[in-house]
């Protein structure tokens, strides 16, 4: 059975499916739900992976995804020893 659904199930969603929309209704909401599946299966057929970058995005995307390098940083000197803290000097 489809999606793991017995015939059980199968029968309660259309006896649900009838007492919400009515015994004409159930035909019309999958008329339209066969629509809509029909209008997107032909939205994603439409759709060529090749034809999604214009010539010469690919180099605009490469370079966007170059991290920018950081410039050099100069190493900090260390600060003189404050007086008592140091060696002592003789």
């Amino acid at each position: 059975m489809p999606f793991g659904l017995g015939i059980w199930e199968i029968v309660i969603l259309v006896g649900v499916l009838a007492l919400l929309f009515g015994a004409k209704g159930v035909p019309q909401v999958a008329k339209r739900l066969g629509t809509g599946m029909r209008e997107i299966k032909d939205a994603v057929g439409e759709v060529d992976p090749r034809r999604m970058l214009e010539p010469g995005d690919d180099e605009k995307a490469k370079s966007a995804q170059k991290p920018t390098p950081k410039p050099a940083q100069k190493p900090t000197p260390k600060p003189p020893p404050a007086s008592g803290d140091g060696p002592p000097t003789s």
